[in-house]
């Protein structure tokens, strides 16, 4: 199948490649990732969402109708992507190792980064699974005030989750990259 071919193309510079534990750790942190979807008029779509990396999967809500869901409904094959740390970096190197004798020289500029890009499968979550992971959001997003308002936050779950969709990106392949540091 052409889609399982081109995913699973390794990363050209190895010595940039993120482990997966990196990967793990940056996912469970970064709070917004971009979301590509493929519409029934072949354009690509891509847009930001707030998202929970939870048993392995990259779960995110959205109301009952839009474009993603019009998307995810034509094909399931997704890709998301998160960029974390990005600062742009001199490069100055020094003319001659000894302190004292040396001038520096301005080499030109690179940049530092993590990105994460993951192709995968979405579908729709429902019942146990659905409130589970939106508790999972609650935690994550209350940060240092979950424990003040988990009850009312369990509440307002309780309260609204008809009212929202929630997707599952089950992964399919994951890479992640860094730059300079």
């Amino acid at each position: 199948m052409k889609f399982n071919k081109f995913i699973s193309k390794k990363i050209r510079r190895k010595e940039k490649q993120l482990t997966d534990d990196n990967c793990n750790e940056i996912l469970t942190t970064v709070e917004w990732g971009t979301l590509a979807t493929i519409g029934a008029d072949n354009f690509p779509y891509a847009v930001p969402v707030n998202f929970v990396y939870h048993n392995g999967n990259i779960y995110f809500h959205c109301a009952k109708t839009g474009h993603k869901l019009d998307n995810i409904q034509h094909c399931p094959n997704v890709s998301f992507n998160v960029v974390t740390d990005v600062l742009v970096i001199p490069l100055i190197s020094q003319s001659d190792p000894e302190p004292e004798n040396s001038q520096f020289k301005f080499k030109g500029f690179d940049t530092n980064f993590n990105s994460i890009t993951i192709f995968g499968k979405a579908t729709e979550i429902f019942d146990d699974e659905k409130n589970e992971v939106l508790k999972v959001f609650l935690k994550k997003f209350l940060k240092k005030d979950y424990a003040k308002y988990k009850e009312d936050g369990i509440r307002y779950i309780e309260k609204s989750i008809n009212r929202t969709i929630l997707i599952k990106i089950e992964i399919i392949h994951m890479t992640g990259k860094k730059g300079i540091k």
